[in-house]
């Protein structure tokens, strides 16, 4: 999981953030980095192109001018930028509704407060980094497409630095005001404490009977008490709690998934996964119902109405991935 990919977690699911106050599930971010590497050009009809104009106006308060063609992000969303590359637009391109406007702006435009409270978190999640931001910052606002205005109650700013992004949120409805932090730190392989590298590697030998070799680590945030610490080497990655040294999910990304239950039955996958989830996550499935997914392509694994597993496997049976817990209700690559 690269850098960028928690930061756009954030972004997906921020406004259920906002509602509870708790962590993003490090697994979105896998799952829509995967969906991205595809990413399709969108053509802008003329009524289209008039509501991105007034959005963007409204947000800019001038004229900007927007490139002619936009391009998908994940599921029926899809951006367009504009031509000198500082705004852009997100927008659900079945609905031509427009949800979201970006811009950068100077870093001074951000309170000294406001930087100390994402300096701050940056620090409580690893502290052996020296941050410094960036000159420029982009500020986010959401759109009502309905009323044709941006909404009043949000508002955010992602700040970034060498190796480092956070993304500070504000929310206030009425009397009710929320703010919270969410980060993406990159980290050297010599950053990466010992353990963890250990509990990482025994757990992806146990699943995919691979030698990790680490090349890339990440640590994530959205809350003083949750950080995921992602690691990853060029056919594998894996998510952790940090602090715990929970794993949480893992997964092959030179391994084809099967796309029907027609493949693989569910009583099949069942037998494969029972011993991992056991192992990896100390989950015991015997009891659990499993079905297919067809949305995801994949197998749940599910306790009342709750999705306490997902899984998915290849024509041979293996492992392709498996996620874990609050994760598993968003669906897998």
């Amino acid at each position: 999981m690269n850098i960028k990919t928690a930061i756009l977690a954030s972004m997906i699911v921020s406004s259920m953030l906002v509602a509870v106050a708790g962590p993003i599930p490090a697994g979105a971010a896998a799952a829509q980095e995967h969906k991205q590497t595809d990413n399709k050009k969108v053509h802008i009809d003329q009524k289209l192109a008039a509501k991105l104009q007034k959005a963007v106006k409204q947000f800019a308060g001038k004229e900007i001018k927007l490139q002619e063609a936009a391009e998908t992000t994940f599921s029926t969303n899809a951006k367009v930028t504009s031509t000198d590359g500082k705004y852009a637009v997100h927008f659900d391109y079945q609905k031509g509704e427009v949800w979201e406007i970006n811009g950068t702006i100077p870093i001074d435009k951000i309170s000294k407060q406001d930087q100390e409270k994402a300096l701050k978190m940056l620090k409580g999640a690893y502290a052996k980094k020296t941050y410094v931001f960036d000159r420029e910052a982009v500020m986010k606002r959401r759109y009502d497409d309905k009323k044709g205005k941006l909404q009043d109650h949000y508002l955010s700013y992602e700040l970034t630095g060498k190796d480092f992004e956070a993304l500070l949120s504000k929310d206030k409805r009425g009397e009710t005001s929320v703010e919270y932090v969410s980060l993406s730190i990159k980290l050297a392989k010599e950053e990466l404490d010992s353990k963890s590298l250990e509990t990482a590697a025994k757990a992806i030998n146990a699943a995919f009977d691979h030698d990790l070799n680490v090349t890339e680590g990440s640590l994530s945030s959205n809350g003083d008490n949750y950080h995921m610490l992602s690691l990853k080497d060029n056919d594998v990655s894996l998510e952790m709690e940090a602090k715990k040294g929970k794993v949480l999910n893992v997964f092959h990304h030179t391994r084809k998934k099967v796309m029907t239950d027609q493949e693989i039955t569910t009583k099949d996958a069942k037998a494969v996964v029972a011993p991992l989830a056991k192992e990896l996550f100390n989950i015991d499935i015997s009891g659990l119902e499993v079905k297919w997914d067809n949305l995801f392509k994949d197998y749940c694994f599910v306790k009342g109405k709750e999705t306490v597993l997902r899984a998915a496997l290849d024509a041979d049976k293996n492992v392709v991935y498996l996620i874990s817990g609050g994760t598993a209700l968003l669906g897998g690559h």
